[in-house]
Formats: C-alpha cells, sequence, structure tokens
C-alpha cells in the first residue's frame, strides 16, 4: 500500500520517523549488501529480535526468505532478554565455510501508526476498534503517568518487569515520554545490551562467531498491514574490523 493513499499516516511517518522504508526494502538492501561482505544463505545465521506482537512477524517471514530459518530472539518490546546465553546458543548454531562462521541480527522496537495518523493506533483482524502497538510499551507508560510504578519481579509476568527495570534508568526523573520518545529509548536500549553482548562474544576467543553485522531500527505498522522501518544504525566486523555502515547510502 502506497503512503500516498494514507496521507495522515504519510505526514506522522515523515515527521516522527524521517528515512522510514518499507521493510522488504530494508531486508534486501541489507541482504545485497552483505552478499558482497561474504554473507550467504549456505554461510549464515540471521537472528531476529523483536516484539512478540504478532503484528511484528512479517519482517521475521522476509528475513526468513533470504536468509533460512532464523534464531529468534523475540521478547516483549524486542528487549534483550535472551541475554549471552541466547546470543551464545545462536552463535554455536551458525554454520561453518572455510573456517568462518557469519552471524546477522535484526533487532527492532516497533510502533504503528493509523490511517488517521494517530499515534501507537493499529486495526487488528477481528477487533472492533483499534488496539496498541508496543501494548507492553503503552502499559508501561500508562503506570508512569499513573505513578503507581512496581519495580518487584514478577515471575508470572518476568519479561514486563525487566521491561521496567531497564527503561526506567533512560528516563528523566519526573517526566513520562510520549510514545515515540519510549519506542525511541527501547531501540536505544535493544541496540546497546545486543552490541555489547555480541562484541562479548566475537572478543572471546572460545566463541565460534567470526564475521558478524548488526542491523537496528524501529518497526512502523501502518494501514492495511503495511510495514516499515526506521532504520537506526548498522554494523559489520570483518576478521576482526568493526565498521558503522553509511545507513544514508546503504538504504536511501
Amino acid at each position: 500500500m502506497s503512503t500516498a493513499d494514507n496521507p495522515a499516516f504519510a505526514r506522522v511517518l515523515a515527521e516522527q520517523f524521517p528515512g522510514a522504508i518499507p521493510e522488504r526494502e530494508f531486508i534486501e538492501s541489507s541482504v545485497r549488501f552483505l552478499g558482497g561482505q561474504g554473507f550467504s544463505t549456505g554461510n549464515t545465521l540471521a537472528g531476529v529480535a523483536i516484539c512478540r506482537d504478532e503484528i511484528a512477524h512479517p519482517i521475521l517471514v522476509d528475513v526468513e526468505t533470504f536468509w533460512g530459518p532464523v534464531f529468534s530472539l523475540a521478547s516483549l518490546a524486542g528487549l534483550m532478554t535472551a541475554g549471552r546465553t541466547g546470543l551464545s546458543a545462536a552463535a554455536a548454531h551458525i554454520p561453518v565455510e572455510d573456517g568462518r562462521r557469519h552471524f546477522v541480527a535484526y533487532a527492532m522496537a516497533h510502533i504503528a501508526i493509523g490511517a488517521d495518523g494517530t499515534v501507537g493506533a493499529v486495526t487488528r483482524p477481528g477487533l472492533p476498534q483499534a488496539s496498541k502497538a508496543c501494548g507492553a510499551l503503552a502499559a508501561f507508560r500508562s503506570e508512569l503517568l499513573a505513578g503507581s510504578l512496581n519495580l518487584s519481579i514478577d515471575h508470572l509476568d518476568l519479561e514486563h518487569s525487566f521491561l521496567r527495570l531497564r527503561l526506567l534508568p533512560l528516563i528523566r526523573y519526573g517526566s513520562v515520554p510520549s510514545l515515540v520518545e519510549l519506542t525511541k529509548l527501547t531501540a536505544d536500549a535493544i541496540e546497546t545490551d545486543l552490541w555489547a553482548i555480541l562484541r562479548s562474544l566475537i572478543d572471546d576467543t572460545e566463541a565460534p562467531v567470526t564475521d558478524a553485522a548488526l542491523f537496528t531500527g524501529i518497526q512502523v505498522h501502518g494501514p492495511g498491514d503495511s510495514n516499515y522501518v526506521w532504520p537506526r544504525s548498522g554494523h559489520l566486523e570483518i576478521n576482526g574490523d568493526w565498521t558503522e555502515l553509511d545507513l544514508a547510502r546503504l538504504f536511501g
């Protein structure tokens, strides 16, 4: 669906997430680039860190189309609850080609924008009214607004407990960020944590990862099941050398 069909959505998308591109285009561009860096379906394992929400699932399908079966790192809001143990497991599953292993990770927070430009609103099949995305972040924001934040660990709600503890230090005391701001803070946390874990695995002489790529951003759900990605960062490691990728050149 073209953004021209929904001008209110297109306006808010451009204002809040300038440079967002269709989700499939984002994945295809990354695959073309990595193909020139020695990454292929036969020698690469892809990991995908997205929210558990079913509307986030299409990006996983797109990744599997090009890279084959993925290692899921999904959690509420896309936060890195899999941790070092999860990434270590993924690393151990990477195929070996000429003594090298290649890993690519896609890590996304997510948010919806309705056809009328309403931030956080998404129409789901079979539901009479629009619901929230990201629902976990919207719930956390409601707790902040109500001043009733519970920071204890709920063993029946571990991921949301972690969400509160991980994101609260990023919020200025006494303020309540908008859903867009909170989503961007979440994207910051996802990148920081995944980057740190991935680097530790590569720097560890016992780790099997040799070459790696990391793409982060925000998945934006639009009208008519359309999906976009706001590219946030790209990193590439080849032979021990890390490079920060030029996103404008890669996805422009």
